[in-house]
Parts: C-alpha cells; sequence; structure tokens
C-alpha cells in the first residue's frame, strides 16, 4: 500500500566511496578476502572480482568484502555501470537537486539516468546514500538490461501484489535472478527489505553467468554445504549440522534434506547470527529487548540461514502507529528452509510493562495481528514464543491494545461521536512562578475556563461526587490539607474538569466535575513554592483519568509550566507517554517564558496527539487557554468531512488496530499530504466493527462490543505517494 516512486536503486559496488583503496589486482587475481572464507556468497563475489567489475576494500590493514553490510543507492548504481561497462563521461552539472557535484557518485548516477535506468523521485531527490531494498534492485536489473518475462518460469509472491516493483520482481523472478522465500507453502519476496552487499552482487552474477555460452543454471552452482561454526567454549546451547547461509533473494538450494534440532543461547547468538554483536533493538522511546535464545526442531537448513533483525517500528510501519507496541519489530527468517516449530526468547527485563506484553506477529496477507501464546518467566526478565513460520512479529502491551479500542467504543448521543470531554488542568505551581507570574493569571485564566464548560440543559440531571481539597488549620500543626468528598446535582451530559498542581511534588485538588464553582474553588489553592517535575503532573493526570474518567467523554490534559524539569526523565516517563496516547488521552502542553523546556513539551504534545503553545507573558494566559479550549471540541474546522477528533485526537483506526494521525492543524488539514485528495476521499467515513475473539489477546472483555473504524479505507492522507486506486 506505501508505494514509492519507481527509481533505479543501488546496492554494493564493493568500493563505498572514492576515498577508499581498490586492492584488486591488475591481472585480476582474486585476494583472499578473510570474510568470505566460509560465506555463502564466495563464488558469486569473486566471480565479480575475476571480471574486474567488484573491488575490495581494506580494513584494518587486510582485504575484505564486508558481504553482509547494507548498501547505498550509490553503491549498486556503481557496481551495474561498471557491469554494463557503460562510458563515463564527467558531468557538467548534477540532475539532482541531493547529489552535489563534489558527490563520489555523481558520474556513476549521471550514467544511469542517461541511460534510462533511473529517474530518481518525483520531488527531484535520488536519496544516494539510503540503503537499498530488494524491491528497487530487481527493478533496475530489469530496466538496465531489459529484461523480459520468460514464460513457463513465472513466480508469484503472496507480498508482492499491489507493490509498485510487482512488474519487476515478477520479471527477474523469471530469469532467475531472485527466487524468494517459502514460508508454509507459499513465495515471498520481502520487497522492502534492505538488501545486502552479498545479495546485490550474487543477482547480478546469476544473471551474468546466464549470458555465458554453455553457462548452468545458476542456481545450480551455489556451494556445497559447509559443517556450521562449533559453538563457542561454554556455551549452554548445541548445534548439530546445517549449512553456510545462501542469499535469500536467489533462492539458492544449499540445505540439506536431514531435518535437525538448532539450539542457540546468547553467546552462540552474538557469534552466528550476530556475527559478534549481540542481536537487540529498541522501539522510539528506547524500549530494549535482546535475543537471547532460538530453538529450531526439523529444521532443513543451517546457521547461515537463520537470520533475526530487530527494527525500529517506525521504519516498518511508517505513517502508522501500533497501539502497545513496545520494543523493535522482530523479523525472523530462515532464508526459505522449512521447520517444524521455532521458539524465541527474548530478554525483556529493562522494559517496565513486560508483564503485560504478548506476542503477534503480522499477516502480510491479511495486513492483520495474529496474537500468540506468549510465556514470560519473571525471575529470568524474559519472554518467549514459538511460531511455525517466518514473518515479522512485535511485542505489544495487551492492556494498551485494549484501551485503545475502548477510546474507540461507540459512544453516539444524538448523532455526535462523544461530544463531552473531561479535562484535567495539570498547572505549575513551582516558586519561580512569583517571577513568571506574579498576578496569579495562570489561576484567572483556568477559572474562566471551568465556567466556560458545555453542557445539555436539556439532560437529566444527576448526582456526582467529587474529591476535592480542604485547607485545614489545627493548634500545633499549622495549615494541612484534607481531601473530603462533597456531592452535586449536575446535567448528565457535561464538561467535566479537574484540577492537578504539580511543583517538587504533585496534588489533585478537584476530580473529575461538572460543578463549575466545585472546581473553581480548587484552583484557589494552586500556589508559586518549590521545584519542577513535570512528569509527576502528566503521570497524575493519567492516574486520574483511570480512576474517575468517564469513557464515553474524550480525555484531554492541558499542562502548563514556566521551567526546565528539575528531574531527570526516565524510561518509565517516556512510556507513561505512550501509555496516555493508547488510552486516548490527549495532552496540550504551554510553555510560559522563554525559560519553559520547549523540547520536552513538544515532545510531550506531539506523542499524545495535543498540540503545543509559547507564551510569551501571563497577561497573555487566558487568550492561549481559550484557544486551547476552542481546539478541543467536535468540529471540521478544514471541511474535509472528518470530525478533528479522530484527525487530530483519537487518531483513524482501521480495521487490524492501527492508528492513523493526520494534521494537529484542523485549518490546514483538508489535504494533508498534498496529493490531490482530501483525508476524507482517503479514509471514507468510520463505521461501526464489532469486535471478534481474533482481534484481540486472550480472555479479552470487548469481544463482541462495537467499534467506529475507518473500514474504507483507500490510502494514506499521510503519503503523497498513496493515493486512491481508480
Amino acid at each position: 500500500m506505501l508505494r514509492k516512486a519507481i527509481t533505479a536503486v543501488s546496492i554494493a559496488s564493493l568500493v563505498f566511496g572514492s576515498s577508499l583503496s581498490s586492492i584488486a589486482a591488475a591481472d585480476n587475481q582474486v585476494p583472499a578476502f578473510d570474510d568470505l572464507k566460509e560465506h555463502w556468497s564466495k563464488s558469486e563475489v569473486e566471480y565479480l572480482v575475476q571480471k574486474g567489475i567488484v573491488d575490495g576494500v581494506l580494513q584494518n590493514g587486510q582485504p575484505a568484502i564486508l558481504p553482509d553490510q547494507s548498501i547505498t543507492r550509490a553503491e549498486y548504481i556503481k557496481l551495474l555501470v561498471s557491469a554494463r561497462q557503460v562510458k563515463l563521461a564527467e558531468p557538467a552539472q548534477s540532475s539532482f537537486k541531493d547529489v552535489t557535484s563534489s558527490h563520489w557518485a555523481l558520474k556513476y548516477i549521471e550514467a544511469a539516468k542517461a541511460n534510462g535506468w533511473s529517474d530518481g523521485y518525483e520531488d527531484g531527490t535520488f536519496k544516494p546514500d539510503n540503503k537499498v531494498s530488494r524491491a528497487e534492485i530487481a527493478a533496475l536489473m530489469v530496466r538496465s538490461y531489459n529484461l523480459r518475462m520468460q514464460e513457463g518460469n513465472t513466480v508469484a509472491f503472496e507480498d508482492t501484489a499491489g507493490h509498485w516493483a510487482n512488474h519487476y520482481v515478477n520479471v527477474a523472478a523469471s530469469n532467475k535472478i531472485v527466487e524468494g522465500d517459502t514460508a508454509n507453502g507459499k513465495r515471498y519476496f520481502y520487497p522492502e527489505k534492505a538488501a545486502t552487499r552479498a545479495e546485490g552482487m550474487a543477482m547480478l552474477t546469476r544473471y551474468l553467468k546466464t549470458t555465458e555460452t554453455g553457462a548452468k543454471d545458476p542456481k545450480k552452482e551455489t556451494p556445497a554445504p559447509t559443517p556450521s561454526p562449533t559453538p563457542a567454549p561454554g556455551t549452554s546451547g548445541t548445534t548439530s549440522g546445517g549449512s553456510s547461509g545462501s542469499d535469500s533473494s536467489s533462492g539458492s538450494d544449499s540445505s540439506t534434506d536431514d531435518k535437525q534440532k538448532i539450539t542457540l543461547g546468547p553467546e552462540e547468538i552474538k557469534n552466528t547470527i550476530g556475527k559478534g554483536q549481540p542481536v537487540e533493538g529498541t522501539d522510539e522511546l528506547n524500549n530494549k529487548i535482546a535475543l537471547t535464545g532460538l530453538n529450531l526442531s526439523g529444521f532443513t537448513g543451517g546457521i547461515g540461514d537463520i537470520s533475526v533483525e530487530l527494527e525500529k517500528p517506525n521504519s516498518v510501519f511508517s505513517h502508522v502507529s501500533v497501539p502497545g507496541l513496545t520494543g523493535p519489530v522482530v523479523e525472523f527468517s530462515t532464508n526459505g528452509k522449512t521447520f517444524e516449530s521455532g521458539t524465541l526468547t527474548f530478554d525483556v527485563a529493562k522494559v517496565s510493562n513486560k508483564q503485560n506484553l504478548t506476542a503477534a506477529y503480522y499477516n502480510e496477507t491479511t495486513k492483520r495481528f495474529e496474537f500468540l501464546p506468549t510465556a514470560y518467566t519473571a525471575d529470568q526478565g524474559t519472554l518467549s514464543f514459538t511460531t511455525t513460520h517466518n514473518s515479522k512479529y512485535v511485542l505489544i502491551d495487551k492492556e494498551s491494545w485494549e484501551q485503545t479500542f475502548r477510546a474507540h467504543l461507540s459512544t453516539v448521543v444524538d448523532g455526535t461521536y462523544k461530544p463531552y470531554i473531561d479535562f484535567a488542568f495539570v498547572i505549575d505551581s513551582s516558586g519561580s512562578m512569583n517571577n513568571t507570574d506574579p498576578k496569579n493569571l495562570r489561576k484567572t485564566a483556568v477559572t474562566s475556563l471551568v465556567y466556560g464548560l458545555k453542557h445539555d440543559p436539556e439532560s437529566p440531571l444527576k448526582t456526582e461526587t467529587v474529591t476535592v481539597a480542604k485547607s485545614v488549620y489545627e493548634e500545633g500543626k499549622g495549615y494541612h490539607f484534607e481531601y473530603p468528598t462533597v456531592t452535586n446535582q449536575v446535567y448528565s451530559l457535561s464538561d467535566r474538569a479537574a484540577i492537578i498542581d504539580f511543583d517538587s511534588e504533585v496534588r489533585t485538588y478537584a476530580t473529575f466535575s461538572a460543578h463549575s464553582q466545585t472546581v473553581a474553588d480548587a484552583v484557589y489553592y494552586i500556589d508559586s513554592n518549590g521545584g519542577t517535575n513535570i512528569f509527576a503532573g502528566v503521570r497524575e493526570a493519567v492516574k486520574l483519568f483511570d480512576t474517575y474518567g468517564d469513557n464515553g467523554q474524550r480525555k484531554i490534559a492541558m499542562l502548563l509550566t514556566d521551567g526546565q524539569n528539575n528531574f531527570a526523565t526516565t524510561q518509565d516517563d517516556l512510556n507513561m507517554l505512550k501509555e496516555a496516547f493508547e488510552k486516548g488521552i490527549t495532552i496540550i502542553t504551554m510553555g510560559l517564558s522563554q525559560e519553559a523546556d520547549l523540547s520536552l513539551l513538544k515532545q510531550i504534545a506531539e506523542y499524545t496527539g495535543g498540540m503545543y503553545f509559547q507564551v510569551q507573558t501571563a497577561d497573555d494566559l487566558e487568550a492561549y487557554f481559550k484557544s486551547a479550549l476552542e481546539n478541543s471540541y467536535h468540529e471540521d474546522k478544514d471541511q474535509d468531512g472528518l470530525d478533528d477528533f479522530y484527525e487530530k485526537t483519537a487518531g483513524m483506526m482501521l480495521e487490524n488496530g492501527m492508528i492513523i494521525r493526520t494534521s494537529t492543524d484542523p485549518l490546514t488539514g483538508k489535504d494533508t499530504d498534498g496529493d490531490g485528495f482530501t483525508d476524507l476521499e482517503e479514509m471514507g467515513q468510520p463505521e461501526d466493527m464489532v469486535i471478534t475473539a481474533d482481534m484481540m489477546p486472550e480472555g479479552s472483555a470487548l469481544v463482541g462490543k462495537t467499534v467506529k473504524v475507518f473500514k474504507n479505507f483507500k490510502s494514506l492522507p499521510t503519503d503523497k505517494n498513496d493515493v486512491p486506486k481508480p
């Protein structure tokens, strides 16, 4: 669905730039590359070296190929231009705005453009230093060699239908350049996966060999299997049998017919799959997990066929968010070699919500998450799950997943979705406020808003119970707070407000109430004394919504501060933002004075779908609070046919649970990505959908409930390259 402009690509020419020294001898004798000795691509790479197409590099004084490193677009262009023996010229200027006249690959890129292999991207860039994808390599091979479909040798891939490179991949497969992986009897190509230097060179070699007179099928020229590496002394796992690795895009058959069991512990994973490094990764909030165990039974391959890559979620699920996703996306592959079952174990000890995590795999065909039985071992801080196929896997916080669905439960009153709001006013009361707000104008501003909250005077009255602060004087003790409860008669359909005061510590002076006088009285107690603990205020707001919030209301916190956070930001603090987002809590932040922590306040607002306001002086507070309030209600200010509630607050939930948000500025968001289609034309209107058991973790109480989802989603309103199909 996420389509790219059809452009040329690049993988490795083996020299990353003109500054690296060539080490291939003039007579094209192949040097002894230490990193190729037992590598699956040895014969393919040496073929190109002998042809004078590929050079090596010097690394620590030794010749090297670096076969498992990723490769850039510019590097692959050089490789291909060299293979095609294109005559190079010194270009007068660059055709692409991001390729400077001093870029080492300029003449190669211009040669590729002149020959019609690459036109770059629609925005006039070439992105020479970006990693090249497998799909891009297939496209470039087909275009540069003018390949045609070979009838009788067609291959259908499950994950390329509808992809921009589908035709190129199919043509490349029919020419035996690529074959992909097999999982559960189906073929997969993984078109968006970044290719390695070895993979790029192997694809080129295989094609060149087919053009030689009397050449054998390059698929059958893959080196015979070699024994797997011996486990390091003292490791707990054992390895039996196996083969050297093979290029997953080539379909090379280097596995044995004997099924075997492979068990890898932490050190073996580091020395084999990790190639000397731990196999670990993080998400955007730095939640870290590491692969510590891998067990395969009934496996027809070897260690070299196993790949476990951990990628940040935004590189896999771009433009969308997955509720509760914690840590990196895990892509597990066995290079097309079959197995009966595989168990992956991860160290999750540093993840704060580890006990709530469950594994799920992303079904590329149905575009849905399928939850897996997951075991958490508390004393070891590890999490394990078992699978029977290659795929992308994620760890999802079960509570956050459910909270997001709860935020989209159909709560319709007179045809309007969640028309009323629970506001939590989180107000800085640190000592610096004596200087930035000496007249206590923040109290005036909040009080004004409290008396302006909306309600339906035709709705029936109800009794509410509110916990409020009360200042009490006792002889010998002085003043202190007590927190009694009060009851009020209020309209059943109404906004509510709560008051939270924070400095070095945090206090709730009033829980949610629709009674303006009760809340206004609580505002009085906000003082100016102490330090600034911003996340204490955020955490108290989330707790307040959990305890006293109404799921029939929208949830908005307005946070005001005038200074820097005096307390170190922890991983738990960052996870709190994620929790707030997944519970449907939007945080609007305001920085009073130039001393406010601008970057932190922006981070809090942007991560929870809110807005940030820079307030110059306390005299402006009331106007800014009023503006923030007005932007919080249900409206369609950009007139795109979508309630702003979905676009900038709760997000637009798809059938698979993924969330899309567009512009946080409702006035200019009619066509967020500027592709000529309104957000409504791309998303469609939300519809009711009944939650089924397969959509939720086991035991969910939401099964059978009805949620609002965007079932008519056609294309991403945040990606100009993704437009509705005719």
